[in-house]
């Protein structure tokens, strides 16, 4: 089917709309303007486009942009061009600015169209939207486009005869033109909902869903099949939060014990959060246990035992760990990591953690569990990841949704808080055999132990299974480089490596929408670490290491009530640079004052919103900021007093 990429700009005096082939790259571009009034053009390609329509948050603007058009037609067909310009406008600043559940909005939103809707920016859930700030721009960013360019003019400019070609080439190259992109690079995911339309008989709004709502729809749909009811008829169902509270120990299995100790809790302050700190399972769970809580965001617990820091959260349990270098002697000891295979819908499945209105849902989460396996065994990746969809975003994710048939608040405190005791209570027995904690997350514990242990390990982890009704996975390491327990390197014993945060650096590693700054130091660190390349080595070198300009760039977004300058003239918002010693100062000064701030402390930078391709020595890099940025974190990772070797 026929895939367009489109985006418009709307101004009092101005409306554009480009449209490019995803194929052919053919573009199509119709204004409203002074100059031409393509009115007729864009109402009849609008109506009889039957094909995918792919945009970058187009349902919640550009479409309903359109779609107002397209009602007003016939009114507009006796309307001079800029009366046209000027209720379109009109219209757009009441989406931006206005109530979504204006009803004029509300009748635009709704209206049909021909065209099938794939909108991009809705791929990620409302939580990362909001918390990234994900934009086209920082994607084009991320994805290499040639060019960081911001809207040209204001919204609410007056454009002039001079300024349209600089506008209708904004649209057509620099959107467009990341909008193809970021298509391109997330095409599987285009087509995992096609398939999941194929396969479920989704409807054709399925293109522009999240994958946590195409998990929840893939759950509720097979859960209809399975107890032979509609969507209709569970849609409106929900089990609230008990208004009265509730003890935790009522929610806490039988089957989670610790071995008793007497101790005191302490119990602190920290952002007007109560924090209880204890230095035994024991003590902390027992305190746990006679909480009363009225809500899921309530726990926050942590206990010290061993050395290890553990905290218990919501969000789930993680140890603490801070520059941490563990090399293991492989012939005395096995650096071993075992984690649970779906924990959350396991628990779910196994011990009735789901919702209380919808009967069977455990049921149904245990056999799409074994479905799930069998097609992963099978080789049959499509139908193993939408099913992974429907076990983790449409089960866990949901229950703490109250929008969502699957809203449950009370089991997802089960689920938690249940799951977390559990990997506790597995410490626990390691610690008592000698066997040493190096981490422990939301659903494994990190592990080293002498070889004279490992028949007694595995004997304790089959042990925990039969309890928990749970099944581990292991992998053996053979390093860890940790600066915290976001940021470390993990190399197994198979040669893979697991990189996370600031040693991130490959393309498969880095989730569209995070940052791509510097990635020259995560390279030089996994160099460093891994290949035994000195800092200054690698990153002198980039011909030698098939390095590329933008390893070297930062981006850097400031705040509309900053004005940005660099060689005495102003910049835009958003920019893309680099160090240099032949560079110059990036500043930022607030409106209305005469202070200007350095943006990057006292480093001078060349600003590269414009790619060049150019030789190496004619970028004027400054290698030394980034060999010395690479060593402090190698020194820091390094301190004596914290290199751990076994």
């Amino acid at each position: 089917m026929n895939k367009q990429l489109m985006d418009i700009e709307v101004y009092k005096n101005y409306f554009c709309i480009g449209i490019r082939d995803y194929v052919t790259k053919e573009l199509l571009f119709y204004e409203i303007s002074e100059e031409r009034n393509d009115l007729d053009l864009i109402y009849n390609w609008c109506k009889n486009f039957k094909g995918f329509l792919i945009t970058f948050n187009g349902i919640h603007y550009d479409n309903m942009v359109i779609k107002y058009l397209i009602k007003n037609y016939n009114n507009y067909k006796h309307l001079e061009w800029s009366n046209i310009t000027l209720d379109l406008k009109y219209f757009s600043d009441k989406i931006i600015y206005g109530d979504s559940f204006d009803e004029e909005i509300k009748q635009i939103k709704y209206l049909k169209t021909n065209w099938i809707d794939i909108d991009l920016f809705l791929y990620w859930s409302k939580m990362l939207r909001i918390s990234k700030k994900i934009s086209l721009k920082s994607l084009g960013i991320q994805l290499g486009y040639h060019t960081v360019q911001e809207l040209p003019f204001k919204h609410d400019s007056i454009l002039t005869l001079e300024d349209l070609p600089k506008l209708r080439y904004y649209n057509y190259t620099h959107d467009l033109g990341i909008l193809r992109l970021l298509c391109d690079k997330m095409n599987d995911q285009i087509v995992q909902r096609r398939d999941a339309i194929i396969k479920f008989g989704f409807g054709k709004e399925c293109y522009s869903w999240d994958g946590v709502k195409l998990g929840l729809n893939i759950l509720l749909k097979e859960y209809c099949l399975a107890n032979n009811t509609t969507l209709n008829e569970i849609k409106d169902l929900r089990t609230p939060f008990p208004q009265e509270g509730i003890l935790i120990k009522d929610l806490i299995l039988p089957s989670i014990k610790f071995k008793p100790t007497e101790e005191k809790i302490n119990i602190t302050i920290s952002k007007g959060k109560e924090i209880y700190n204890c230095n035994s399972f024991y003590t902390l769970y027992n305190h746990i246990s006679n909480r009363k809580v009225f809500s899921t965001n309530e726990l926050s617990y942590s206990v010290v035992s061993k050395g290890v820091k553990y905290d218990i959260k919501s969000g789930g349990l993680h140890s603490w760990h801070e520059n941490d270098i563990i090399i293991p002697d492989l012939t005395k000891v096995l650096f071993r990591d075992k984690d649970v295979s779906s924990y959350y819908p396991t628990l779910g499945s196994e011990y009735e953690f789901v919702p209380k209105h919808l009967p069977g849902m455990g049921k149904l989460i245990k056999n799409l569990k074994t479905l799930r396996l069998q097609y992963k065994a099978e080789g049959n990746k499509k139908d193993a990841e939408l099913y992974k969809l429907a076990l983790n975003g449409g089960y866990y994710g949901n229950l703490n949704n109250e929008y969502s048939p699957m809203f449950d608040p009370l089991q997802l405190l089960s689920v938690t808080i249940n799951g977390q005791l559990f990997l506790l209570m597995l410490c626990e027995w390691f610690e008592e055999n000698d066997i040493i904690i190096d981490a422990c997350n939301t659903d494994g514990v990190t592990v080293i132990l002498t070889k004279d242990k490992e028949d007694l390990f595995e004997k304790l982890c089959s042990k925990w299974e039969k309890i928990t009704l749970m099944e581990l996975e292991a992998v053996d390491y053979t390093k860890v480089i940790r600066k915290n327990i976001n940021n470390y390197i993990a190399v197994t014993t198979t040669g893979d490596v697991k990189r996370k945060g600031l040693f991130k650096f490959l393309d498969k590693e880095i989730p569209l929408g995070d940052s791509i700054d510097e990635l020259v130091i995560s390279k030089a660190l996994d160099a460093y670490f891994n290949k035994d390349i000195q800092p200054k080595e690698f990153i002198s070198n980039p011909d030698k290491y098939d390095l590329h300009i933008y390893d070297y760039c930062k981006s850097n977004k400031i705040g509309k009530d900053y004005k940005v300058w660099w060689k005495s003239e102003p910049q835009q918002q958003l920019n893309r640079y680099y160090f240099s010693k032949k560079g110059a100062y990036l500043f930022k000064q607030k409106n209305g004052q005469g202070t200007m701030n350095h943006v990057n402390v006292d480093n001078p930078v060349i600003l590269f919103n414009n790619y060049e391709d150019k030789s190496w020595e004619e970028y004027n890099i400054n290698y030394n900021y980034y060999i010395s940025a690479t060593q402090k974190i190698i020194d820091e990772l390094q301190n004596l007093n914290q290199l751990t070797l076994f």
